[in-house]
């Protein structure tokens, strides 16, 4: 599309803005911070569409970034443009076919991993319509030699758990223009998903890091294992790091080691998620030395690390851990609704339609995730040491 800076610019905007509403649970701050993100992709849209005019074929859409749909698509967008231009949109959209798609949803979830690395490291699986998830606690206790007794029977059905998200909500309001309608089913698409696509990312990265489980994902910073008040779970106490020497860094990496009922697991790697602003101020200070050649060496962590920007982290505080062991899904419910909301107006020639989404996310065992406190993190030193022999 055309304007890739201006609309990669408005992207970071919009995480910012919306992370300060967030913190400050002001709705008028996400409407706000929505408004600005879904005009900057709505213009972008209209540009790229008059540009190529009517005549262009799917292959020229390919490649400016335009999905070819398929039929059930085409239909669900035929008929929300009928019920978005009727008088009465609430009550058309009960009368048709709105049924979302489910590979709307798997591209949207595909737009969300090619954009967000964390989100992709994670791994979020569509369920298709279902809220529920069965999961292994434990996969080291999950085959046996000998006789499958009654014993072992019992020990392994301890290994499977169900989790029902089905009240774990992640709505998303999509202002959709009467200029994107009248431009049909690919733009209308196009639009739609990368308004979803970023608004659906932030909440849910938000969720996965901060969530306390009251209707929302159990975040990496919350203990799954500790107590829970009034349906939330209790924050997770942070541990004290000021130097990235080998010392300091591998007795945080050996908590990671440390499994449920002294077992222990085997850490090749971890992935550390921080705050874009620490990223730049502490972590690159802490991981960068200046050689003798006059060159500066940076990423130097004494074991090997994957380093994750994120917004959605309060600075002074970072999050180790391994994110494959980070469980997360998302579902639009079995109804799969788009329905109309005349509660936000975010544009004067805007209607305002409402995707539902359930999801959820959780960590199995308390030290899958050590949450650290960076505040003090020193810039990285080098060390000589002078060996003079003593003379006679």
């Amino acid at each position: 599309m055309k304007n890739l800076d201006a609309i990669k610019n408005a992207k970071a905007k919009f995480a910012q803005n919306l992370k300060t509403a967030i913190d400050s649970k002001d709705e008028a701050k996400m409407t706000e911070a929505l408004n600005a993100y879904a005009d900057s992709i709505q213009q972008s849209i209209i540009e790229v569409a008059q540009e190529i005019g009517e005549t262009a074929d799917n292959t020229i859409l390919a490649k400016r970034g335009f999905r070819q749909l398929t039929s059930a698509e085409q239909k669900f967008y035929n008929n929300f443009v009928t019920a978005a231009k009727s008088a009465d949109v609430k009550q058309a959209l009960t009368g048709l076919d709105v049924t979302i798609p489910q590979t709307i949803l798997d591209t949207v979830l595909e737009d969300i991993t090619n954009n967000h690395p964390l989100l992709d490291a994670i791994g979020i699986e569509n369920t298709y319509g279902s809220v529920k998830a069965i999961f292994a606690t434990d996969t080291k206790q999950l085959a046996a030699w000998g006789a499958l007794n009654s014993k072992i029977t019992q020990e392994l059905a301890g290994t499977i758990q169900e989790k029902d998200f089905s009240t774990s909500k992640v709505s998303a309001f999509v202002p959709v223009p009467k200029d994107i309608l009248d431009l049909g089913a690919t733009y209308i698409d196009a639009y739609v998903r990368r308004i979803l696509a970023d608004a659906l990312a932030y909440a849910l990265e938000d969720g996965f890091i901060n969530g306390d489980g009251n209707g929302k994902p159990i975040g990496m910073l919350k203990d799954p294992e500790g107590a829970v008040k009034a349906g939330a779970y209790t924050e997770k106490t942070a541990t004290k790091l000021t130097s990235l020497d080998i010392k300091s860094y591998m007795d945080v990496v050996a908590k990671l080691a440390k499994g449920k009922g002294g077992k222990t697991n085997n850490i090749t790697s971890v992935d550390l998620i921080v705050n874009p602003v620490d990223y730049l101020t502490k972590i690159i200070p802490a991981t960068t030395v200046l050689a003798t050649d006059g060159s500066f060496k940076n990423n130097l962590f004494p074991f090997p690390t994957n380093v994750y920007p994120s917004e959605m982290v309060t600075e002074g505080t970072a999050v180790i851990g391994q994110l494959s062991r980070y469980k997360a899904c998302l579902s639009t419910g079995k109804e799969g609704k788009l329905d109309y909301s005349d509660q936000y107006q975010f544009l004067e020639d805007n209607r305002v339609y409402l995707v539902k989404a359930y999801a959820t996310g959780f960590s199995l065992h308390t030290n899958d995730f050590v949450k650290l406190d960076i505040s003090a993190l020193n810039p990285a030193e080098i060390k000589v040491t002078l060996n003079q022999a003593a003379t006679a």
